[in-house]
């Protein structure tokens, strides 16, 4: 995926000769069995947990119960299976979209749990909350060195263009695009304007997640 590929090409830069990237059409992540097969496979030593059915707020709106469970099974099977297989080191990615609909910007963790998510996105980032949920009682239960790590927005190289998924950056880039390609001089875009955002560099994400 977008961050995700970047961090796979930084790994192999660093010297990581053995890094498996599962893919869907050969593992399905919601499948217990595929997930099994998968470690049996693989035999990680580190698991970064980077999948995930995504998209922007048309595209949450359009397919809220599967943003919802294709996360949240996804995780669950993930984790369950870094347990059993006595991995050792679980890092899962956490998402913007599970902090509480009126966050203060800049986003601090310890806002995290003090209220519902905004509600276009909220089963995704619900789902993908439950990873912290699930990591944490690992820890607690299994001694698991399992970690959540939560990036703002991200954006930059390999970013999703199509409008039907796309998040806002790259989305108001397209736009642009198109506007200027056809002789527009505007461009209509989501909102009244009042919300504030957060972003971060996706070669920046995935340079702070090497070190």
């Amino acid at each position: 995926g977008f961050l995700g590929s970047h961090l796979v090409d930084l790994l192999r830069h660093r010297g990581c000769t053995t890094v498996f990237v599962p893919r869907s059409a050969e593992f399905d992540l919601t499948r217990a069995a595929d997930v099994d097969r998968l470690f049996e496979t693989s035999r990680p030593e580190v698991v970064i947990h980077l999948a995930a059915v995504v998209g922007g707020i048309g595209a949450n709106r359009a397919s809220p119960g599967r943003f919802y469970y294709d996360n949240a099974i996804m995780g669950i099977h993930l984790v369950e299976a870094c347990r059993r297989y006595a991995v050792a080191k679980t890092v899962a990615l956490g998402t913007i979209c599970a902090y509480p609909k009126f966050t203060p910007v800049p986003f601090r963790e310890d806002d995290l749990w003090n209220g519902y998510p905004e509600e276009t996105n909220a089963p995704y980032g619900l789902a993908k909350k439950a990873l912290l949920v699930q990591c944490q009682a690992y820890r607690e239960q299994y001694g698991m060195n399992a970690i959540y790590l939560l990036p703002v927005n991200l954006y930059g190289p390999r970013d999703n263009f199509d409008p039907a998924f796309s998040h806002v950056i790259p989305a108001i880039i397209r736009k642009c695009v198109e506007a200027v390609a056809g002789g527009r001089d505007e461009i209509v875009c989501w909102g009244d304007g009042s919300p504030s955002r957060e972003f971060l560099y996706v070669e920046d994400c995935a340079e702070a997640w090497c070190r």
